[in-house]
Order: C-alpha cells, then structure tokens, then sequence
C-alpha cells in the first residue's frame, strides 16, 4: 500500500473527486451542510478575496495564454527528450506530472462547483413551493413584472437610440450586484460571499459569438461578464455569476437568486434589468399557454421596454452567424459545449434548464 500511494498519490484527489461526483447526489444534507456551505466556502471564500483584489479577468488572461501555453511546454518537453539520457523516466515524469495536474484539477471542480449540483434544491432551502401554477396566475405574475419593469424604468437613463444606458464604467455599475444580495443574505445566510467584483471582459464583443453572456470560473472564483450584450441585462448577468460564486450550480436556481438580488437592490439599472429578465422567461411560457394573455401583459409594456427587448433579439441574430458558416459553427458548437457540460452534471434538459427559472419565480409571488 506505501508503494502504491508513494507511486501513484496523484491519483488521490481525482478519486476524492469521482467519490464526490457518486456518492453525493444520494446525500444532498450532507453536501448541503457540510460541503457547499462548509467546504465550498473554506477554499472559494479567500481564492475570490485574493483574485478579487486583481481588476482584470484572470479568466479572461488564462484563456488567451492557454495556447501560446500548451505549445511552450510541448516545446520543452521535446527538448528535454532530446538531451535526456532516458527518454523513457523523462517521458514518465512528464506523464505524472500531466496526471496530476489534471487530477488536482478535478479535485478542484468539485470542490468548488461540481458538488453543488448534489445539495438541497434552492427552493427547499427557501422553503418555496414550486407547484404547477395555472395560466391565470401567470398572467398575473407576468403583468406584475411588466408593470414593475415600468416603475423602474423611469429612473433608468437612455440613449439617443431609445435603450437603457449604464452611465458609470463597467467595473462600478458590476460591483452593485451584491447590493441586493446584502439584504438577501439578511433572511438567507448561505448566500454570502467574499467575491465582491464581478469582472468585465474585455473582449466582450469576440465572446459574444460563443452565444455566452456571463461564466463562473471556479478556479479562480472568479465572476466574468459580457459587456457587449445590451446594457439592460448586464446587471441581471452580473448577478447570475454571483449567485454561483454563493454556492449556487443550477442555472434557473441562479437566474432566480439574479432577479431577487436585482429587484432588492438600491439601484435602478438592476432593478430594471431584473424585472425585463424575469419577464422575458414568464412571459415566454405565457405565451406557450395561452396567447391572448400575453397580449395582454404586451400591453403594459412601454416604449422602451419594447426597444430594449427588441435590441436584445437582433444582438442575439446579428451573433449567430446566419450569414457566416464559421460564427455559425462557432456559435453552435459552444452552445452544443454548454448544453453537453451541463448534462454532465445530472441536469436532464441541460441549457433549456435556464428556463425553469420561472417555477421558482411564480412560487415567490405566491408564497
């Protein structure tokens, strides 16, 4: 047994991690107790502190320096074989070295993500019933939101072409997204989080084609977003990877958290962004059940509301390459990337689960 663990003990975090991805989705307390509020919060909690200290995405940094990265260690590999007395130990370590690296990688993952697909569902540990509500209550929902998103409007500032626009840089309008979260955390403690910066990414615009607005990179506990896509969902965005720098791995249990966090919040952009996201995804599934009532909730909508919905659809069309087969096979190959990583996790209905979001928004208007 000491020659296996003093040959192989790089092996050991990699079955730590295959141990957590079996074992515990069958325990959801233990991992909602003892992991994502336990050690989840041990290693994400001061890793975000320190590289929330760093203004530029290091997410960002590594993905451009990964290939130049790669192709710099192929190089030195080739020329210690070639000046190696024996290729095969030199082969060897390399080989180790690769494996524990990706083993500590692994470890990593589940660590400070991965397992918290296996916790308690959000709306048990909010004590939130997520029954099936009828047309008629969503419709209610819906208007509310419509009308609230009006409310908000009137505080927002907007361009020469009609649209919401941010007035401050983007490093201060996305360092408010935990100001809704701090009232939050008031009634929900296991919300709280170091990770105060939520980093813009500066090439937003070359990202957009991926069709992917924001990312929670784990490793950095580090919260990145597109600033390229219409100003009025920057900050629901923000608040959406700050809900999986809290703990939170499910999409629509992210989304979720985004829009109370954003409707909580002192400021109106956020305020506003988190009804016109909340009424995008409700008034979707209106419109599925029942046409005339989303008409209906169609005509509460101002003028504005409707350009900034508007402008969101042709940022969306003008990215997915219709007119470029590459931005095309680009555009669906993240998308196919996403959906797939997503699955991986245990969710059935992988990036279509973005949209169950709306469950857990009608069960907080009627609970």
């Amino acid at each position: 047994m000491k020659k296996f663990l003093k040959n192989f003990w790089f092996l050991i975090p990699l079955v730590l991690a295959a141990a957590m991805f079996f074992v515990l989705p069958f325990f959801p307390d233990f991992t909602e107790y003892v992991v994502s509020r336990g050690l989840f919060k041990v290693v994400t909690v001061p890793v975000g502190f320190i590289t929330g200290l760093i203004p530029i995405s290091l997410t960002e940094l590594a993905a451009v320096l990964a290939l130049p990265a790669v192709i710099f260690l192929i190089i030195m590999f080739i020329v210690k074989m070639k000046k190696s007395s024996s290729r095969k130990k030199t082969a060897l370590r390399a080989g180790r070295a690769l494996c524990a690296f990706l083993s500590t990688a692994c470890f990593m993952y589940m660590t400070c993500h991965g397992a918290n697909y296996y916790r308690q569902p959000l709306e048990k540990s909010m004590g939130l019933d997520i029954s099936q509500k009828t047309a008629q209550q969503l419709f209610e929902v819906c208007k509310t939101l419509a009308e609230n998103a009006a409310a908000a409007e009137k505080e927002i500032t907007r361009d020469e072409n009609g649209l919401m626009a941010l007035q401050e840089s983007d490093f201060d309008v996305l360092t408010k997204a935990g100001n809704g979260y701090d009232k939050l955390i008031e009634e929900y403690p296991f919300l709280w989080t170091s990770v105060r910066r939520q980093k813009p990414v500066m090439l937003s615009e070359a990202w957009s084609y991926t069709g992917i607005t924001g990312m929670y990179f784990p490793f950095f506990a580090e919260c990145n977003v597109n600033i390229a896509q219409p100003d009025y969902l920057i900050p629901f965005t923000a608040s959406h990877e700050s809900a999986h720098s809290r703990g939170i791995a499910f999409e629509n249990e992210c989304n979720f958290l985004a829009f109370l966090s954003c409707i909580n919040s002192d400021y109106p952009e956020y305020r506003y962004s988190g009804y016109m996201a909340a009424l995008t995804y409700c008034s979707n599934e209106l419109l599925r059940y029942d046409a005339d009532l989303w008409k209906e909730v169609f005509a509460v909508e101002t003028e504005g509301m409707i350009a900034d919905f508007r402008a969101n659809n042709d940022y969306i069309y003008d990215h997915e390459g219709h007119d470029n087969k590459f931005i095309e096979a680009v555009h669906n190959t993240s998308q196919a990337a996403n959906d797939t990583f997503i699955k991986a996790q245990g969710v059935e209905d992988g990036s279509l689960s973005y949209g169950r979001v709306t469950e857990l928004i009608l069960a907080y208007y009627y609970k």
